[in-house]
């Protein structure tokens, strides 16, 4: 076989597998009950994600080949003008009303083979059926025999009001490795159930443990639910606002 036709089936392959992925993720998303305007939220992020995922492949493959490959960036129209990379030991704030795009760049960087973390005051049941991830969720509850979810492994449940006993189960996680995400859901319902300063306090040592443990943190906000004064404290110490 000439090399001409080695890399004719190669890139046939590549194609076809690229297009059932991508229908296949068409098709999870549409049996998610997302709304109209949360599939388009959710298909932009994943788009804005793609170099990145190119890039994990492109570091699989130079590990299988032993060597480097010497091969071109994606350009900016096939990443997206609108793309996010995502990098070790940095926080992001999303401005959002509903999470839909902190779970999509969540739900990537699990898929692509990060350690997941979820902590949220919605259902675990819930959270993973609508947003397809495989992750550890801590539910947000002060009812002290919450309802039974359905797959009790990797759920726990935390009061809102013991941000002590949040913290150390969030430093607790990533401190088992580097490529640790984390997503904090719920950080105005945080707030309402605690004092601005202590919340804040939180926020600032969940971020010491990101940069030092190279992980990765999302934090939805609608800006319209908290302080402006509060939320610009909550931007300034993130490392990037989407």
């Amino acid at each position: 076989m000439s090399q001409e036709e080695d890399y004719a089936r190669g890139l046939l392959k590549g194609f076809e597998e690229g297009q059932q992925d991508a229908w296949e993720e068409i098709i999870k998303l549409s049996t998610k009950g997302y709304t109209s305007r949360e599939l388009q939220i959710m298909a932009k992020t994943k788009k804005s994600m793609m170099f990145q995922r190119v890039k994990l492949k492109k570091d699989e493959l130079e590990r299988v080949l032993g060597r480097k490959l010497d091969l071109p960036e994606l350009t900016s129209e096939a990443a997206g003008k609108d793309r996010v990379e995502l990098m070790p030991g940095w926080s992001y704030v999303v401005k959002e009303e509903r999470p839909a795009k902190s779970f999509a760049l969540f739900s990537s960087l699990v898929s692509s083979g990060a350690r997941g973390l979820c902590i949220s005051r919605a259902h675990p049941d819930m959270l993973k059926k609508k947003y397809g991830f495989d992750a550890s969720v801590i539910w947000l509850t002060k009812t002290e025999t919450p309802q039974k979810a359905t797959d009790q492994k990797g759920v726990e449940f935390v009061s809102p009001n013991n941000l002590a006993h949040l913290a150390s189960s969030i430093r607790e996680f990533l401190s088992k490795g580097e490529n640790g995400a984390v997503i904090i859901e719920g950080l105005e319902y945080l707030n309402t159930q605690n004092d601005f300063k202590s919340v804040l306090k939180f926020v600032q040592l969940i971020n010491e443990q990101i940069v030092l443990d190279k992980g990765f943190l999302f934090v939805p906000v609608d800006p319209a639910t908290m302080d402006p004064k509060d939320f610009s404290l909550i931007e300034r110490e993130m490392s990037q606002v989407i």
